[in-house]
């Protein structure tokens, strides 16, 4: 019952490429009560966060027109988007970018596979005041 009134009606963008795991997170989270936006490169997940300023980010690292690094770094570095969480979910665990990932402004990383559950918590904790 926790869950459903810390993440009730906050809204979630996930830019994600992978359609499969875009429509099954989108569809969780939806589950949930959250309000779930959708883009399916970096670009537009540039557009839609600026747009619809989401109260989280959920961006895949490895995204066609702009990455899931230099997305973040682009709203990190914006005083008016600064402020919104982000998770990173990461399809490569050795890649030298990911460990250095809170510089360019991620909050939370995850790798591919992961625990729903370990998601949801995740963004619990970050949209807990």
């Amino acid at each position: 019952m926790r869950r459903i009134r810390v993440l009730k009606n906050k809204s979630v963008l996930i830019v994600e490429y992978d359609e499969v795991i875009l429509n099954i997170l989108s569809s969780r989270l939806k589950k949930r009560e959250m309000i779930v936006i959708t883009a399916d490169d970096g670009y537009d997940g540039y557009i839609r966060a600026c747009t619809e300023s989401p109260d989280f980010i959920i961006l895949d690292d490895l995204l066609p027109s702009m990455n899931g690094f230099r997305l973040s770094r682009m709203l990190k570095f914006d005083e008016r988007y600064k402020d919104i969480p982000i998770i990173l979910i990461s399809s490569t665990p050795e890649n030298e970018q990911n460990s250095n990932y809170s510089q360019v402004g991620i909050d939370k990383l995850f790798y591919k596979p992961f625990r729903f559950g370990d998601l949801i918590s995740c963004l619990e904790e970050l949209g807990t005041p």
